[in-house]
């Protein structure tokens, strides 16, 4: 049986928050020997977070990583504001235009990682994304 890693980041919601999670998880990545998935572990992780903290009331946002050996890496950010639900952009029925600065957070978290999912609790939201 594989032994799972977790490491665990918690900031208040602010403005540099997502940049402080990005390099983070890159510097997990790296450590880890997984340097390969830096890149879209930085575009996912910049993405949810920034969703976190412009999208919710939550005052703390958290970042999770777990590493297994032979698992895909799992990130999951953490706020809480359970009801403030994401949703993609492409299936809203507003899609973002060309120009848009906003509105395509999870169509690029859907883009580049390998898979992902949303969960909530009373009280927080796990957004959750794998990358193999």
């Amino acid at each position: 049986m594989a032994t799972t890693n977790t490491y665990r980041f918690s900031a208040p919601s602010r403005a540099d928050t997502p940049r402080l999670a990005r390099e983070w998880v890159a510097l997990i990545l790296q450590a880890a020997g997984l340097a390969h998935l830096v890149d879209r572990a930085r575009l996912c992780t910049s993405e949810v977070v920034t969703n976190a903290h412009v999208h919710t009331a939550s005052e703390r946002i958290s970042v999770e990583v777990a590493l297994a050996t032979g698992d895909p890496v799992t990130v999951t950010v953490y706020d809480q504001s359970p009801a403030a639900a994401p949703t993609l952009a492409s299936t809203s029925g507003t899609p973002a235009g060309d120009l848009a600065t906003h509105g395509r957070g999870l169509d690029l978290l859907a883009a580049y990682a390998d898979d992902w999912d949303v969960s909530t609790r009373p009280h927080r939201k796990a957004v959750r994304f794998r990358l193999a």
